[in-house]
């Protein structure tokens, strides 16, 4: 986890308010402020550096078996930083924004760092309360990360679907491809030439969290024409795989509290 936590520091020093986080330090305690002191390139003086103490609070890792080396990690980060105003405030805090702005960037994203992939699922940072240092307060933070890590292999985000103009927000994808080969019968399917293939049929299953695919939902609703086609597209490695297909089947899932979903069976035609 040294890889990540590394990188999200560098990204939450990639601001244009000029705030500055820094990990694994020592730092001194003025009357009224932290600091750090930094060597200035190709000088002997040393520079006095305002910063936030940025700390991991817990790391707990889930391993596999998998060949990919998997883990899964619970990692809670903590920030302690100076609070403007008489009170912390996270509408104008602008240690509160930069660290959500990150946080925000790493919700269902991936990266690679050092050769490792990890995906992120994150929350906005926590108000844990306050403490004085001098004439200073200062209010303590802590977002908590939960990552996905492998050496080698692809993530589920790593494809984007889409349905003709629509772009799906996917709960899971399930492709079947079937070959179909000649038989010598005319009143049965299983005396199959295997030597013979005659062509392949496509089945795919999505679920899928709805957001205004009114031409997916009519489907469900049983509006649409009974002959309509749609075009299903994976854009995966920057290749895009299409199919002309129909709706043999769409479900649409409601629970009170929960997301409105819809579930498809999509046949190619």
């Amino acid at each position: 986890m040294e890889d990540v936590y590394n990188y999200l520091i560098e990204q939450l020093n990639d601001n244009t308010d000029g705030l500055v986080y820094r990990g694994n330090y020592i730092f001194r305690f003025y009357e009224d402020k932290m600091t750090i002191l930094e060597a200035v390139s190709g000088t002997l003086v040393n520079e006095e550096i305002d910063f936030s103490p940025v700390s991991v609070l817990t790391k707990q890792p889930i391993p596999f078996i998998n060949k990919n080396n998997r883990i899964d990690w619970l990692l809670e980060i903590g920030f302690v930083v100076r609070i403007a105003g008489k009170e912390f405030d996270k509408e104008v805090d602008l240690d509160y924004g930069n660290i959500k702005r990150v946080v925000d960037d790493l919700q269902g994203a991936t990266e690679t760092i050092n050769g490792k992939r990890y995906t992120f699922k994150t929350q906005e940072p926590s108000y844990q309360g306050y403490t004085v240092l001098g004439r200073s307060k200062y209010a303590i933070l802590s977002v908590t990360l939960n990552i996905t890590q492998i050496d080698s292999g692809y993530f589920g985000q790593d494809s984007v679907f889409k349905v003709d103009d629509y772009t799906l927000d996917i709960v899971s994808v399930t492709m079947n491809s079937t070959r179909r080969y000649y038989t010598s019968s005319k009143t049965k399917t299983t005396d199959n030439d295997y030597n013979k293939p005659i062509g392949r049929s496509m089945v795919f299953g999505i679920t899928f969290n709805y957001n205004g695919e009114i031409d997916l939902l009519n489907e469900v609703k049983g509006k649409s024409d009974l002959k309509k086609t749609y075009t299903f597209t994976e854009t995966f490695n920057s290749i895009d795989y299409s199919w002309t297909v129909t709706a043999e089947s769409a479900q649409e899932i409601i629970t009170p509290g929960g997301v409105k979903q819809l579930t498809f069976r999509f046949v190619e035609v």
